[in-house]
């Protein structure tokens, strides 16, 4: 006679067991969290459209684009709110720096020199081209930048807007920059901002043009980890065939552009992570003003013109900062020595208290420095309660703020647990939660390894020589943490983040997929709806920007969101086949919604498979009718229509045994 038996496996996702080991677990499933104990269709998301505003510095107008995405590869959003109750959303990435007011996007990509004034600069290619060189021995571009730019501000010519040079006209206006020599440059025009370079070369070589300013744009940053080595090694066109490398080509280790940001006051404090440049500071007052042209600057340009205080002692290599609270120090992780130019990536330096300016510790300020024992570098910081935490590449310190004397007490936590990357830490309630590179670890007065049940399914399957591009993404309406990751068989010509593993830490579940791919990520702050990048999928130097938990449809197509069980045994020994006739299925969705039903039976572990379904089920389905057989068995829930949203209760199926043969 047959039984009801529930169909209602253990909440989250086991995937380091054998099939027979998983008896009735949930083995995998993409695009599905686990809350208050069973399954259920995350929420989707939409492209966040806001248009691109640019400045046109010949016409002196304004260009507006409608976009969804910004350049480069964006692994830093930073929510912000000024003192005027102004919302911006940050965009970091590995190329630009863009802020999100009002619904419109603005270029600040801060300068990373004052203004230069160069004399006779400009030289001209050969006869009947339009190539322009510019010659700047001081602030040339090096070697082993990807890509500079720079915007021209004033030329000797026309209203100081242009210049013509045997036959070639050249304006203001932004511009990238192809590295030629140490000190030499070749131009191409950065569309809409009134850049252009017209007519050939009458004949060719000649050197002038008068004065021009030009202001240095922070450079493009690498897109993949690597290691130079011989062939290959820096750029197309650096050095010639058969030379030797230039210092610090070959053998270097090249880290993907991550951005370090923290807000002092109603201001923006950034820098690059990598720890080969110094820190930038963005007036949100002085964007205010005049949204259209204004970029940030260095912090020392910023103290020595707008705070008209004196920036000199600013360390010159910042590898990542935080801005202690509520002490109000600005602080460095990894810098330079006093009176050094060289990096330090042990090296922690604070300004003193209130004060962006002062750095050199005395008996009258709470400046000073402390360099970290054991590491070999900084790898990630992070606000907890009363404390930063400071993540080496082997091990954990506490930095707690104590007064003067001493400014700041430095303590190890853990010798063992250091961090994967920049940005791989999630803080909950002043918690840390963040991924090594072989296990998860939590820190709450103690660190603890977590009990991961997919921990093969994600380290095995990790890219090593992409690690650093790991973010942590809180997600805190469902009580989540989501790791991004590259994996092994990611099919990207980049080699970007294309799984992802949750963590419902309230819960103690996991959830794998492979279907959302974020390079950056911020969570429910001051919008009320999580902000996500990823890779565009026609162009992967460009980003997409989402807003997350939005509808129930991957933007406007169907989320093909699914749970799968392992093979569970027909009677508790598995010795007998049994007869499965009946599922009574017990699924929460709207009406008119689609789940589907499929399930797999055998007779041995590494027998024939055969597979019933799938069923469409909706929300008038009482039962279903199937005929499966065999010793195990495997079921899987999925649904692949747009504006689908279900969750999962308690199924029941019928069935009997059927003997043994």
């Amino acid at each position: 006679m047959s039984s009801l038996v529930k169909l209602t496996p253990t909440a989250g996702i086991v995937s380091d067991v054998t099939d027979y080991q998983a008896q009735l677990r949930y083995t995998d499933a993409d695009l599905v969290r686990f809350r208050a104990g069973a399954p259920e269709k995350i929420g989707g998301w939409a492209k966040n459209v806001s248009p691109l505003v640019q400045y046109d510095y010949v016409a002196d107008t304004e260009t507006t684009t409608s976009t969804t995405t910004v350049p480069g590869i964006c692994r830093q959003i930073f929510q912000h709110k000024d003192l005027q109750g102004n919302r911006y959303l940050f965009y970091f990435t590995t190329t630009h720096v863009y802020t999100e007011l009002g619904g419109y996007k603005y270029d600040i990509t801060p300068f990373r020199t004052d203004p230069v004034t160069l004399t006779n600069g400009i030289t001209t290619g050969s006869s009947g081209t339009s190539t322009v060189i510019i010659t700047d021995g001081g602030n040339a571009i090096a070697q082993t930048d990807p890509q500079s730019r720079i915007l021209i501000t004033s030329l000797s010519g026309t209203n100081n807007e242009q210049v013509v040079l045997d036959g070639i006209t050249l304006t203001v206006g932004e511009y990238l920059c192809k590295y030629i020599s140490s000190s030499t440059y070749s131009l191409t025009a950065v569309s809409g901002t009134g850049a252009s370079i017209s007519g050939t070369a009458s004949t060719g070589s000649q050197t002038g043009g008068g004065a021009m300013t030009i202001r240095y744009i922070v450079s493009n940053g690498a897109i993949d980890g690597s290691t130079a080595f011989g062939w290959g090694s820096g750029l197309w066109g650096q050095s010639t065939w058969g030379t030797a490398r230039t210092s610090g080509i070959a053998g270097t280790q090249i880290s993907p552009r991550v951005w370090s940001v923290d807000s002092w006051g109603e201001d923006i404090i950034c820098a690059p992570a990598e720890g080969t440049d110094t820190a930038y500071y963005i007036d949100t007052s002085a964007f205010e003003d005049n949204k259209t042209t204004y970029r940030g600057t260095t912090l020392k340009y910023f103290i020595d013109n707008t705070l008209s205080g004196d920036g000199s002692q600013v360390p010159v290599v910042c590898g990542k900062l935080m801005v202690s609270t509520p002490d109000r120090h600005l602080v460095f992780f990894g810098s330079n020595a006093v009176g050094t130019t060289s990096f330090d990536p042990l090296l922690v330096r604070f300004s003193n208290q209130e004060d962006l300016a002062t750095w050199l510790p005395a008996i009258e300020n709470t400046a000073g420095d402390q360099r970290l024992g054991t590491g070999t570098k900084i790898q990630a910081v992070s606000k907890g309660r009363g404390q930063m935490m400071i993540f080496t590449d082997v091990d954990v310190y506490s930095m707690q703020f104590v007064g003067p004397p001493f400014t700041f007490t430095f303590q190890q936590t853990s010798d063992t647990a250091g961090a994967i990357s920049e940005n791989c830490v999630a803080m909950v309630e002043g918690a840390a939660y963040w991924m090594t590179n072989n296990a998860f670890y939590a820190f709450d007065g103690t660190v603890q390894t977590l009990e991961c049940t997919v921990m093969d399914k994600v380290f095995n399957d990790l890219d090593k020589n992409q690690i650093e591009k790991v973010i942590a993404a809180t997600n805190s309406k469902f009580n989540e943490i989501w790791w991004f990751y590259p994996s092994n068989t990611s099919s990207s010509s980049t080699s970007e983040i294309d799984k992802y593993v949750i963590y419902n830490y309230l819960e103690r579940t996991w959830s794998i997929g492979s279907s959302l791919k974020r390079t950056g990520w911020s969570d429910y702050n001051i919008f009320n709806k999580p902000i996500a990048a990823g890779v565009n999928t026609t162009t992967d130097t460009i980003s997409d920007i989402f807003e997350q938990e939005t509808g129930y449809n991957a933007e406007s197509s169907a989320m093909t969101a699914y749970v799968e069980t392992g093979f569970f045994n027909g009677d508790e020994t598995g010795q007998n086949l049994y007869f499965m006739d009946k599922i009574i299925p017990d699924t929460t969705f709207a009406s008119g919604d689609t789940i589907k039903f499929q399930m797999k039976s055998k007779r041995y572990p590494n027998g024939t498979e055969t597979t019933k379904g799938p069923y469409s089920l909706t929300s008038s389905t009482n039962k279903l009718n199937l005929r499966a057989r065999g010793r195990s068995f495997q079921v899987k829930y999925y649904s692949d229509a747009v504006d689908t949203q279900w969750r999962l209760g308690t199924w029941r199926a019928s069935g009997q045994p059927d003997g043994t043969r």
